[in-house]
């Protein structure tokens, strides 16, 4: 390993510890090395900063961002969550399962974890508690559920991947969609197991208490009396459907858009904007100008930290490639084991340890561009290695004790971090055995893409 990759790492490492904001800390431990232990003109930092977010696949970013704000503000999410509780909130621990289809159906229009977490988590919480849901676990629910918003298309994950490897966004948006249902399903499952032996949010009460009757009836009274049930379930879920559709419409305008060609994903991103601002301000009448324009500016302020990130991200990444560490790297893993087996671990649990320290967004600008190669002489696609590391990064956003989920969950829940480690074990678990059949089993992201 060359000088400047030992200075770049023990400065980056020193700067975070230190509480450095992340872009700063990449840039300032970049440039760094960069005039101390390199040859390379100083100029490169504004080059590639520049080259790092003009891009026309980048731009999709900013956009997907504003429509998630809109969406959490201008009454979107909240019909969301309205119609997932219709569709399950019959089953045992139906409000945690519909905390995780909302974050699902949410994920999926605004393409972040931490928004997902803080969008949904401040709706559902509260609710939780007062089902009687121990809080740190309704948290936990709420953090684990949202991390299934990278990987479920559009995703900013993989909008990022595709613009760092040259890859095909919409290919990775196809890969993602299996994956994305697998974890919600089991995270689902893990919360009905999880709620049946703890006693929480059982049956809804009124059916029970109607079954409760059941010894007095006849069988032509309780086939009455769930045929009625079935009538008030399904009206619920026509009432919501129609309150939400214009809600719901906007993943199959999105997605239907690319899929058929249509627009790109950042044309799309800027569709769901202009659809989002629409269904809020003329249809659902909950945002005004006041509001928008606080989204605007919310949305700003964020974009501009992602841009800062993403420029030095950039910076950072090509210089370890002028250093040559891609190679390094393929050369220590090819050493370890020529196994491609145990090198698929190895990777897994490189990325695992960098998504407890850094977001999205840098993490895969930088790593990207440094693990393809490895994975590319192995016969690994590299849409389903994009997959594979957008769910390892997702990962680590619930992973203790960094996890950004964590800390955005428990700043909503008002609670400590801590006391939820005890609920993070079995979703943590879960969440790693979904890992490897992603890894191992190549049609789960395969499948769709043609």
């Amino acid at each position: 390993m060359t000088t400047a990759v030992i200075v770049v790492l023990v400065l980056l490492v020193a700067f975070m510890l230190f509480g450095v904001p992340v872009g700063f800390a990449i840039g300032g431990a970049t440039m760094a090395a960069m005039w101390f232990c390199s040859d390379l003109n100083m100029v490169v930092n504004a080059q590639y900063c520049y080259s790092g977010i003009f891009s026309f696949t980048v731009m999709a970013i900013p956009f997907f961002m504003l429509a998630g704000v809109i969406m959490s503000t201008g009454g979107i999410a909240r019909r969301i969550v309205d119609f997932a509780s219709a569709l399950i909130g019959f089953v045992t621990g139906s409000l945690g399962c519909v905390t995780i289809l909302a974050c699902m159906f949410f994920g999926a229009l605004c393409g972040s974890g931490m928004a997902t977490a803080s969008a949904i988590g401040s709706m559902m919480i509260p609710e939780m508690k007062k089902k009687g849901y121990d809080v740190p676990y309704a948290t936990t629910v709420v953090c684990f559920a949202a991390i299934v918003g990278p990987i479920i298309p559009p995703s900013l994950s993989f909008v990022l991947y595709g613009a760092a490897t040259k890859t095909s966004v919409p290919d990775l948006f196809r890969a993602g969609i299996l994956p994305g249902v697998l974890i919600g399903v089991l995270f689902i499952l893990m919360n009905i197991f999880l709620c049946k032996r703890h006693g929480w949010d059982l049956r809804q009460k009124s059916i029970q208490a109607q079954a409760d009757a059941e010894k007095v009836l006849t069988k032509e009274e309780q086939k009455a009396l769930m045929r009625r049930a079935m009538k008030e379930r399904l009206h619920m879920i026509w009432k919501t459907f129609k309150d939400g559709f214009w809600a719901l419409l906007s993943p199959v305008i999105i997605l239907g858009g690319i899929y058929s060609g249509i627009f790109t994903p950042t044309e799309a991103a800027c569709v769901s904007v202009v659809y989002s601002i629409f269904a809020s301000v003329f249809i659902y009448k909950e945002m005004g100008k006041k509001e928008l324009f606080q989204t605007f500016l919310a949305a700003s302020v964020l974009n501009g930290v992602t841009s800062f990130l993403l420029g030095y991200s950039t910076v950072f990444s090509t210089f370890m490639t002028f250093e040559q560490v891609p190679q390094m790297i393929s050369h220590f893993l090819t050493t370890v084991s020529e196994n491609p087996i145990i090198i698929l671990l190895l990777i897994n649990a490189i990325l695992l340890v960098i998504g407890l320290f850094l977001d999205t967004v840098p993490a895969i600008i930088v790593m990207a561009p440094l693990l393809l190669p490895t994975v590319q002489t192995l016969g690994i696609d590299p849409i389903q290695f994009g997959v594979i590391m957008s769910v390892n990064l997702a990962i680590g956003l619930c992973s203790p004790p960094y996890g950004c989920n964590l800390f955005v969950g428990a700043a909503v829940a008002k609670i400590k971090m801590e006391s939820m480690f005890k609920w993070i074990v079995p979703y943590f678990i879960l969440s790693i055995i979904a890992l490897m059949l992603i890894t191992f089993v190549e049609p789960l992201s395969m499948f769709l893409v043609g």
